[in-house]
Formats: structure tokens, sequence, C-alpha cells
């Protein structure tokens, strides 16, 4: 996908997609205040470039806040401890998932909670509906209405969301199989379907031409 082309989709997206109080034609900048932190999850099932991604974003932004996803740091503090203490009873997904996602939930908001209250730029490591749709697929229903609150509350600016790119491999945090990996996915898309949040979705393309979208995006802040 050439710039141009990219461009040229974005600025399409950007005017089709309505927000309330907003009509056909006028450009989405005129409907973001602009004078507070401008809170941007980025979202996708895995082996879709996220990481990758937000990576690349803190080079472009150096001046921007960047929120690590909560669930990785979660698992990894966890697992370090369990390595250092065998008898200590690590709190991960697929040992205590229900005791787990409330842990993500309350770390969410404690990260954004510690934003600096002025104008600026927040790229966060995925969101409170992530959390959403994580507890769905895990069973812990009766937490969402919670997540729900805290996340219309959290006022983010719009969502990205990226689509899976290269071949799936598994690692000592991602351990779901490539079928499980699609179910995850398509979760997290019904999930910031459901945000009412503006979604700005990246295609399998590269590095920069995703950097572009976002920019061009951004550009109506």
């Amino acid at each position: 996908m050439a710039y141009g082309d990219v461009a040229q989709w974005l600025e399409q997206s950007a005017h089709n997609r309505l927000v309330p109080g907003s009509s056909p034609g006028i450009p989405t900048k005129t409907l973001i205040p602009t004078n507070i932190m401008q809170k941007i999850p980025i979202s996708g099932g895995p082996h879709t470039g996220k990481s990758t991604l937000f990576d690349a974003l803190k080079e472009r932004y150096p001046h921007a806040h960047f929120l690590p996803e909560p669930s990785t740091k979660i698992t990894e503090r966890e697992l370090a401890r369990q390595a250092s203490d065998p008898g200590y009873a690590a709190m991960t997904p697929w040992s205590n998932v229900d005791r787990f996602d409330q842990a993500v939930m309350d770390e969410y908001v404690i990260q954004e909670a510690g934003l600096p209250d002025e104008d600026g730029l927040a790229f966060q490591d995925r969101s409170l509906w992530d959390s959403k749709a994580y507890c769905k697929l895990a069973g812990s229903e009766h937490l969402i209405p919670e997540i729900e609150r805290r996340a219309r509350t959290a006022s983010y600016a719009f969502a990205i969301f990226c689509e899976p790119v290269g071949t799936f491999t598994q690692t000592e945090v991602r351990r779901e199989s490539p079928e499980l990996a699609i179910i995850r996915h398509g979760a997290l898309r019904a999930a910031y379907a459901s945000s009412g949040l503006e979604v700005i979705t990246l295609p399998a393309v590269s590095v920069e031409e995703r950097l572009a979208i976002i920019e061009q995006r951004i550009s109506y802040i």
C-alpha cells in the first residue's frame, strides 16, 4: 500500500466514522478537546505487530507517554518471583484467571491515573476494553460491568487495532495455539466494536505505513 493510498484511506475513514455530536463532512479533529492528555490504546490479537509498532512509536514520538501492557507486566513479574521462590504460586492467566483479570483491570486504572494532567499523547499497549475481551473468553464475565464502567470514564481519544502479520510463534508469555490466537483476535475486535470509540484498523502493511496512518489521524487532534 503506497503512502498516498494510506493517507486517502485514512482520510475517508476519519470522515466516515461518526461520534456523538458529529455530522458527515466535519473532520473528527473538531470533536476532541485539546486541553487533555490524548490516550490512544493499541490493540490486536497475538502476532499482529502490536509490540513492534509500540516500539516504533516510541522513536517517532519521543516526548509522548507510553503505558506497557499490564497483563505481560504482571505475568513476567509473577514468573520471575516464582523462579526465585519455587514455593510461590504465581498469579497467571493459566493458574488463577479470575484473580489475574482483576489485577490487570486494576493495573490499567493505576497506570492511566499516573499520567500528568496536561496536553500530550499517551500510547497504551492495550486498554480496559482488552480486559473486557479476555474476561469474556476466560469466563470472568462478572467483572465486565465494572470494566465497562471504568473504560467509558477513561476518555480514550481513539483506538488503533492491528490486523495479523507474519507467522505466529509461541513464547513463555504467549502460550496460546494459532487457533486460540484467532479466537482472541476476534474477541478483541468485538470488544472495541462495543466501545463506541473511533477505531482505526491497521492492515498488514509495513511498520512505516502503519506509522503514516497513525500520524495522519493524530494530525486531526
